[in-house]
C-alpha cells in the first residue's frame, strides 16, 4: 500500500502519531512537546492548532474563554452588539422597510396580514417583513371591459320581444371619489373585479334593454341606454362595496342578429308596419266618417226640431182660427158658412185650369179664356 509506512511506529494516510517522524506525512510533523521521538519535521500548519486558534478567537469575540487562562469581556459584548446590528440591518433591506410608490399607484399596508392603512406615492416607512407587507396597485390607471364577443353576452330581447346584437364597453378604475377606502374595497372585497364588473355590465344592459324598445336603440336612443346602463352599474358596484368608478359606458354596435334572425325579425318588423299602417288607415277613415255622422245626427235632429215646433206651431194656430170662426159663425152662422164655403173652394180651385162662367153674364168670344188661366196663374204666383 502506498500509505502504509513500515519504518514507523503506527501506519495512516495522514502519518504516523506520537512522535515518530513520517517524511510521507503532506501536513508535515506535528511538532513534539514532550522533547521525545527525534525533532520536527518541515514547517507547516497543524490541523488541531488551527481549530484551536479558531475556538480561542470566537470564544473571545462572544465572551467567552480564548484560552485556558484569559477570560474575555468587553471585546466579546462589543461583538455580540455588531453581530446585532448587521443582523437588524441585513434585515431592514431584506425586508424592505423603506419602499417606493410610484405616481399613479396607491399603497395598501398590510401589518399582520390584517389592512393597517393606505400610502401615497413617494417613499414610505413600514415595519419589514414578515410585520408589515405593502401591495402597490395603479390608482389612475383606466381599464377596459368588452362585452357582446359572443353570442351568449350580444344578444338581448327588448320590451316590444325584438331581439338585438349589442356590443359595448365600460371604462372604469379604483374608486378615486374616496381614494383610501376606495383601495381598500378594490383590494379585499372583490376576488376579481374586472369578472365582477363584466357581470354586473351584463347584468344592467340586459335590464335597460329589457324595458326598451328596439327602435330607439338601434337609431336615436343609444345615448340614453348607455347613460341608464353607467348609472345602474355604478350603484350597484357601490352596493357591492367592490371600490371601482365607472367612467363611461359606449355602445359599439347595436342592430337586428344577423342570418335567419334577421329575415324573421324583418318580417316581423314589416307586419308591425302593417299593423300601423292598417291602424291609421282606420283611424283617417273614422275621423272622416264620424265627423260627418255626427253632423247628420245634429241635421236630422234640427229638422226634427224644427218639424215638431211647426206643427205645433200651425195646429196651434188652427185651433186658435177655428175657436175665432166659431165665435162668428155662432153670432152669424149663414154669412160664415158661406165664407167658409167660398174660401175652401178658393184653395182647392186656385191651382186648376177650369174657368166657370155665369150663364147668365155670357161670354166675350174674342177673349183667350186659356190664356187667362194662365194668366192668373202666373199673377198668383207673383
Amino acid at each position: 500500500m502506498p500509505w502504509n509506512d513500515n519504518s514507523g511506529g503506527g501506519g495512516g494516510p495522514w502519518g504516523s502519531g506520537g512522535g515518530n517522524n513520517n517524511p510521507n506525512n503532506p501536513w508535515g510533523q506535528r511538532p513534539n512537546n514532550n522533547g521525545g521521538g527525534g525533532g520536527r519535521g518541515p514547517e507547516g500548519p497543524d490541523l488541531d492548532d488551527v481549530v484551536r486558534d479558531l475556538q480561542r478567537m470566537f470564544g473571545g469575540l462572544f465572551g467567552g474563554k480564548g484560552s485556558d487562562n484569559d477570560n474575555a469581556g468587553g471585546p466579546g459584548l462589543f461583538g455580540l452588539l455588531l453581530v446585532a446590528l448587521a443582523a437588524l440591518i441585513v434585515w431592514l433591506f431584506i425586508g424592505q422597510a423603506v419602499y417606493f410608490i410610484q405616481p399613479g399607484e396607491k399603497g395598501v399596508v398590510m401589518r399582520f396580514g390584517a389592512y393597517d392603512r393606505t400610502t401615497d406615492s413617494g417613499m414610505n416607512f413600514k415595519f419589514p417583513a414578515p410585520i408589515e407587507t405593502v401591495i402597490r396597485n395603479q390608482f389612475t390607471e383606466v381599464r377596459n371591459v368588452e362585452i357582446g364577443r359572443t353570442d351568449e353576452e350580444s344578444l338581448m330581447l327588448t320590451r316590444d320581444e325584438n331581439i338585438v346584437d349589442i356590443d359595448f364597453t365600460v371604462q372604469w378604475r379604483v374608486d378615486s371619489r374616496d381614494p383610501e377606502n376606495g383601495v381598500r374595497n378594490f383590494e379585499f372585497n372583490v376576488l376579481d373585479p374586472a369578472v365582477a364588473v363584466k357581470a354586473v355590465a351584463e347584468s344592467a344592459m340586459r335590464e335597460i334593454v329589457g324595458t326598451t324598445d328596439l327602435q330607439p336603440i338601434i337609431t336615436t336612443g343609444r345615448t340614453e341606454v348607455a347613460a341608464s346602463a353607467k348609472e345602474i352599474i355604478q350603484r350597484t358596484l357601490d352596493e357591492y362595496q367592490a371600490g371601482v368608478e365607472i367612467l363611461d359606458v359606449q355602445l359599439t354596435y347595436a342592430d337586428p342578429p344577423a342570418g335567419d334572425v334577421v329575415v324573421a325579425f324583418r318580417d316581423v318588423d314589416s307586419a308591425r308596419q302593417d299593423r300601423e299602417r292598417f291602424v291609421l288607415d282606420a283611424r283617417a277613415y273614422a275621423n272622416q266618417v264620424v265627423p260627418e255622422a255626427r253632423g247628420n245626427a245634429a241635421r236630422m235632429l234640427e229638422e226634427a226640431q224644427g218639424y215638431r215646433d211647426s206643427q205645433i206651431a200651425r195646429a196651434e194656430g188652427d185651433a186658435a182660427r177655428f175657436t175665432q170662426i166659431y165665435d162668428e159663425y155662432v153670432q152669424a152662422p149663414e154669412v160664415t158658412r158661406r165664407r167658409m164655403y167660398l174660401e175652401t173652394m178658393e184653395n182647392v180651385l186656385r191651382d186648376s185650369e177650369l174657368i166657370i162662367l155665369d150663364e147668365q153674364g155670357g161670354a166675350v168670344p174674342y177673349l183667350p179664356l186659356d190664356r187667362l188661366g194662365n194668366a192668373r196663374n202666373t199673377q198668383g204666383g207673383n
